[in-house]
This record gives structure tokens, sequence and C-alpha cells, in this order.
């Protein structure tokens, strides 16, 4: 009896723990997934931040998609992230289709050290969006989420220390993790002004007609300003005089065809004089 309730209880922890085609996935790990994920993972280093995006993603993949494999996946990755680091799937991994490895690769290398978070959330938002490619139709996060999430995230890792840009999501005017970073940055400046002047503008990329775009523009730099000033308020901070404005897609970052998704020219720029 005892040998067949076991047999049974395994059969259900695996119907349980569902299939992956993620590297690294495997059914020992179901069992102790669970006290990986609400693990505190500190520190401010790359590798660290890193730990905590694929920790994220775990626990979205245990509790959102309810697939335990998937999350074995995740959860090795950020446990070794946090032992020193880890590499970004390729496609012929995953076995998809997919083009950007390398530039992701370069982008990450060249500006984990100025933006260690936006540049985790980047690497580990393309493994996401390979995780969609490969299940298509049965991914929780559909392939178009993911590949904007990821580009959102790779435009702000991209953005130097000191660069006062803000990236947003596609057809999106809501202020981000990453976009806060570059809120707080702003405010960190502002405390070396007497009176500041501060200007910010909002851009689109080309999806959209222009009257459209316009509105999206100012609704962001609209967004920006809120933000700056929620931000200085709690600092203490003088934010000065802030004027705004849109441009539409009328002033490009990227130069781009007609309805074409491009995550660096959806922005808002900020300038700060005296």
């Amino acid at each position: 009896m005892n040998y067949i309730s076991r047999i049974v209880m395994a059969g259900s922890a695996l119907a349980l723990a569902g299939c992956s085609y993620l590297p690294g996935a495997n059914l020992a790990g179901t069992f102790t997934a669970e006290d990986y994920l609400g693990t505190s993972i500190e520190g401010s280093s790359f590798d660290a931040a890193l730990a905590r995006e694929y920790q994220a993603l775990a626990v979205r993949s245990a509790r959102t998609d309810v697939n335990w494999m998937d999350s074995t996946a995740y959860v090795a990755k950020s446990q070794a992230a946090a032992a020193g680091g880890v590499a970004p799937w390729t496609p012929e991994e995953i076995g998809v289709d997919a083009s950007g490895y390398s530039e992701m690769v370069a982008a990450v290398n060249a500006n984990k050290a100025a933006r260690p978070e936006a540049c985790a959330k980047a690497q580990a938002y393309w493994d996401q969006y390979l995780e969609s490619l490969v299940e298509g139709a049965y991914a929780c996060v559909s392939a178009e989420d993911a590949k904007a999430m990821y580009d959102e995230a790779l435009a702000a890792c991209i953005g130097a220390a000191g660069d006062l840009t803000v990236y947003f999501g596609f057809d999106r005017a809501d202020i981000t993790a990453a976009a806060q970073e570059v809120i707080n940055e702003v405010v960190a400046l502002l405390s070396g002004y007497g009176s500041p002047l501060v200007s910010i503008v909002g851009h689109t990329d080309t999806v959209g007609s222009v009257a459209y775009n316009q509105r999206l523009s100012e609704r962001r730099a609209t967004a920006v300003e809120r933000a700056i000033l929620a931000r200085a308020s709690s600092e203490g901070v003088n934010a000065g005089t802030i004027t705004k404005a849109g441009r539409s897609e009328l002033e490009l970052a990227v130069p781009t065809g007609d309805n074409v998704r491009e995550p660096r020219n959806r922005r808002a720029t900020i300038a700060i004089s005296e």
C-alpha cells in the first residue's frame, strides 16, 4: 500500500510541476524551489540584482504560470548569479529563432557597472522572451509582451549613468522601476541647485499617427514631471521651475521608418539648468 501511495504521490507531483523546455529545469528541484522563492537576496552589484530578477521569474513561473519545472530553471539561474554570475540563454540552447543576442550581451557588459538593476532586468527579460518563443501559445507572457518588456529594459540598460532619459514601454506612459532610478538621479542633481530650471520633453516611436503620438509624448512628459515632484517633495528638495512639452515622433533618437517599434525612441529627456 505504501509503495502504491508513493507512486501516486510522485505522479501527482509530476502533473503539478508541469513540463519545461528550459535548460536546467528538473523535477527534483520542484521539491525545494518553494523555499528559495522567499529567500532575501541582498546586495547592489549586478550579480545580486540579476539573482533577484531570476528569482522574480521563478516566482512568476511557479505562482502565476503554475509551472514548477520552469521555476526550477530560473531558480538555478538565480543561484548561479548569486554565486558569481550566469550567462543569458542563447537562442540555440532554447531552440528558437531570435536575433539580438550578441547586441544584448555587449550592451549588458558595457553598462552593468553603471546601471546594474536595469541591465540585470534586460538579461533576465531576454531569457523570458526566449521562454515565450519556445512555449508559444502556452506561454503565460506572450512573445509580443515579453519582447516589449525586454526592449524597454535594454533601452534603460544602454542609457549611461548621468544620461537623464526616461524610457517607456510600448504605448505606455507609466514610470517603471528603471525609470524611477533616473528620477532619483534627477532629484539628487536638483539638490545641488538653488533655483533649478527643469525641462522635460516627451517623445514616441513611429507607431501610430503623429496626432496620437503627440498626446502620448505629452502624457510621458507629465508622468515624469509628477514623478520628479513626488520624489523631490519626499526628499525635501526644491524642484524649481519645470517646463514640459511633447514632440510626438518628430525628434527620433534612432531614425526609423514609419510604424516601427523602437524602444530608444519611446522616451522623455530631462535637462537641468539654473
